[in-house]
């Protein structure tokens, strides 16, 4: 948000525009538009404490004063600027970051799962943030990004940036609607981090300019371009909310509702998205995968388990034959795997295991199986 005397002179610039349509979504109200409106009924959860890292009002300056407008609190609680008041956020300066929890932990379900919202006044003064998300608040995973802003020259504090040209960039909707992202991105991010229970999400200004000194990339390394500098105390990205569209499931219920499935959908046996995995399988592991990998002597077993998915228990189980299956490892209502075989396990919540197997003379094959505790 820059500085209020000079809202009109922004607002002419920005509306200029580009000529060309990029291949993502285009501006809030427009076809195809995925934008998030802070009134979305999907929205159960904002942001309930905010830590913020100042950046300056030009980094580029020989004494950088840091950007002061708004508060953390600012960025608590639904989201309320609007086009004609976009005051009610906090401003993070140049390469400055907030760093948001939530009440509960929440996780990935179909669709987006939280969207980020800032105060823009129009639909091109678009002011650009990084997105990172965190299962245990140290390690921190960035979104994959994408600007086709053209990088060759800087567009000025009243440049004009195309939605369409923004992909997985906060800031690229005006006020009173959020830039969606979907968990499901960063499936595979890393073992360190759970999708299914994100404690933290961290929004970090990028700064738009084309100076290699200072410059802000997106995942496929080009340069992210926004309007820069905005050398007023209320530089850089200005987050209004963090909305977030449904709490971490611990109950099979719980997570068949957060899907939408019922019926016949619902059934632990069932596999409504085709996938291969039973619904009860990837509720109590987050995936449904089983990896395996021999050597002679030995055969190691490899699998996700999620520690605080109540109401079932997982096993792991071995045959020869296809018909005939033995027990190898249990969970039982998310207590630890144990079994006969050597079995370790690491992580918090989401569990890495490991069993280990000796290698014998005949075909072995393996598979999970589960099955809902009956409720008393």
């Amino acid at each position: 948000m820059a500085s209020p005397r000079i809202h009109a002179a922004l607002l002419g610039a920005a509306l200029t525009g580009h000529a060309l349509a990029g291949p993502f979504p285009p501006a809030a109200g427009e076809p195809g538009s995925d934008a998030i409106a802070a009134d979305d009924s999907r929205i159960t959860l904002w942001a309930t404490a905010a830590e913020v890292t100042r950046g300056p009002t030009n980094i580029a300056s020989a004494n950088p004063v840091p950007a002061s407008f708004g508060e953390g609190e600012d960025t608590l609680g639904p989201a309320d600027a609007t086009p004609d008041e976009p005051y009610t956020v906090v401003s993070l300066g140049d390469g400055g970051s907030v760093t948001l929890t939530f009440s509960a932990p929440f996780g990935d379900v179909p669709g987006p799962d939280f969207a980020v919202f800032e105060n823009s006044f129009s639909t091109s003064f678009l002011e650009l943030a990084h997105v990172e998300v965190s299962s245990d608040g140290v390690n921190f995973f960035r979104f994959p990004s994408t600007s086709l802003t053209p990088g060759n020259a800087n567009i000025g504090q009243g440049g004009s940036v195309n939605p369409t040209d923004i992909r997985n960039l906060a800031g690229k909707y005006l006020a009173g609607y959020g830039t969606p992202f979907d968990l499901a991105e960063l499936r595979s991010a890393s073992p360190d981090l759970d999708i299914q229970r994100i404690t933290h999400v961290r929004v970090i200004d990028a700064v738009g300019t084309n100076d290699p000194a200072h410059a802000s990339h997106d995942s496929t390394g080009a340069i992210v371009i926004d309007p820069y500098p905005t050398n007023y105390y209320t530089g850089g990205f200005d987050l209004d909310a963090v909305g977030v569209f449904s709490a971490a499931t611990t109950t099979y219920p719980a997570w068949t509702a957060a899907r939408g499935l019922a019926g016949a959908d619902a059934l632990p046996a069932a596999d409504p998205d085709h996938n291969g995995t039973p619904n009860l399988i990837a509720y109590l592991t987050g995936s449904g995968a089983l990896k395996i990998s021999a050597t002679p002597a030995a055969t190691s077993l490899n699998l996700t388990r999620l520690a605080y998915r109540t109401g079932g228990n997982l096993r792991v189980e071995s045959s020869t034959d296809l018909i005939h299956w033995s027990l190898v490892a249990e969970s039982i209502d998310a207590g630890p795997l144990s079994g006969s075989a050597a079995i370790t396990e690491s992580g918090d919540t989401l569990k890495q295991a490991t069993i280990i197997l000796p290698t014998g003379p005949k075909p072995v094959f393996h598979r999970l199986a589960a099955e809902l505790i009956p409720v008393p």
